[in-house]
């Protein structure tokens, strides 16, 4: 009876091992834009309250897995990298950051908010991802977002604007595509940004 036991033992012990060499814990990564906090001079803003609203986003950056793209058609995901956050949480979180501390406006509040805006600024993100060559040689990442100014009371559309970033990753893999996007959204939200400034510098009303 107790050598039955030992074995039972024994197998359980080796059964957990195994176990632990199959299992392998994933990376986490986290969207970084920096702080690109530039010069803005328009003051025709100034008094007014800006919501920011996302409208329609690019369905991949709605979960927390990290896809890739090889040419123009296939679409993959990386086994053992994730997103910290799904990136559509990150994504508003870096514009809301960048425009409050452009001091543009008066305020900046997000959907939620219970405060009535002036205006309201919608997005939606039509590209966000690394993209390899057929050959797996090289890849770029591209991100891609339209903004829409809009008149809270009137719901009037003022102005509208696309804008678009491509870069090389930084290596061919998770991490190399990670920094260059964060890098990417960087350079799209900043120039979001001096749009908002140019706009406030004429009658938006």
């Amino acid at each position: 009876m107790m050598r039955i036991f030992f074995y039972g033992l024994v197998l359980i012990f080796i059964s957990g091992c195994s176990f632990q060499t199959v299992v392998s814990a994933s990376n986490e990564y986290k969207i970084d834009v920096g702080n690109k906090i530039g010069r803005y001079d328009s003051t025709g803003c100034k008094g007014y309250v800006l919501r920011v609203k996302n409208v329609e986003s690019y369905t991949h950056i709605k979960s927390r897995s990290i896809y890739y793209g090889v040419g123009d058609y296939e679409l993959s995901t990386y086994t053992k990298s994730n997103w910290q956050e799904a990136p559509f949480k990150s994504i508003k979180h870096s514009i809301i950051k960048e425009l409050r501390e452009s001091k543009i406006f008066k305020d900046i509040v997000s959907n939620r908010s219970s405060v009535q805006p002036d205006y309201v600024l919608e997005y939606s993100v039509e590209n966000f991802i690394q993209r390899f060559s057929e050959d797996m040689k090289s890849s770029t990442v591209e991100v891609k977002i339209h903004f829409s100014l809009i008149n809270y009371k009137t719901s009037k559309l003022l102005y509208s604007t696309t804008i678009e970033k491509k870069l090389p990753s930084a290596s061919l893999d998770a991490i190399g595509g990670v920094k260059a996007i964060s890098r990417a959204l960087g350079d799209v939200i900043e120039q979001d940004t001096l749009w908002l400034n140019d706009r406030c510098k004429e009658d938006i009303k």
